[in-house]
């Protein structure tokens, strides 16, 4: 092979070389931005990737929060269309979804003690197959002082009555009642927080701008809720 024949093949596996590192430069880009894509939280306490004190990966339950004292970190996800289920952390462990494999279709809710952190109670409900009157019982079991963490996954709106919106609302939801069919919605609230919790995100189904065809994008909450009294 003469010496021009060499020059050639080398440019050619370079090139070659640099279209691939390109490629996967650009994917660990696009993780690492969405692994530090976290939002701004209730008062000062906010998740930065350049502040590893507070933002510190964990296995099966990433990120892993660290909040400061009477504060519970927790971390909800929203389903990613009809393929990844939702997940909910409280106090950095799984509760729903990820390892756990129970979260489902419709709404994933995990009810806690506020003055302890102790996960009382967490079920699916898919409004779509199951009478509604079985949320309303369930959210009518709470008390002051109990923490709801919600995430929804396929479609969180079957069958949802005023009624059950009525009870997220005095939660602390300001978008319950808009929510429509296939939305991304996570919440977190409480009984007896009598007002608009800082911890709540909704993504609507719209054809124009879904992340994945007939669903929008995975919503995400990050953050630390404070220790709620039960005589509050």
């Amino acid at each position: 092979m003469r010496f021009k024949d060499h020059v050639y093949v080398l440019t050619t596996v370079l090139v070659i070389l640099m279209w691939c590192f390109s490629i996967n430069w650009t994917k660990f880009q696009e993780a690492a931005k969405w692994l530090c894509n976290v939002h701004d939280e209730v008062n000062d306490f906010v998740t930065d990737c350049d502040n590893p004190g507070l933002f510190k990966p964990h296995f099966g339950c990433c990120p892993h929060k660290h909040c400061p004292v009477n504060y519970f970190p927790f971390h909800i996800h929203s389903g990613v269309a009809n393929v990844v289920a939702a997940k909910i952390c409280f106090n950095n462990t799984i509760i729903m979804g990820g390892i756990k494999n129970n979260a489902r279709q419709g709404l994933n809710i995990v009810l806690a003690k506020g003055e302890t952190g102790e996960v009382l109670r967490n079920k699916n409900f898919d409004l779509e197959s199951r009478d509604p009157e079985e949320l309303l019982v369930y959210l009518k079991t709470l008390k002051p002082g109990n923490i709801v963490l919600v995430a929804s996954y396929i479609d969180p709106t079957p069958k949802l009555t005023d009624e059950i919106r009525d009870i997220f609302t005095a939660l602390g939801s300001t978008m319950v009642k808009s929510l429509k069919p296939r939305d991304s919605w996570v919440f977190a609230g409480a009984y007896g927080l009598n007002e608009a919790t800082p911890f709540e995100k909704l993504i609507q189904n719209d054809m124009r701008s879904n992340a994945y065809e007939d669903w929008p994008e995975m919503d995400e909450i990050i953050g630390c809720f404070p220790r709620i009294s039960e005589t509050e």
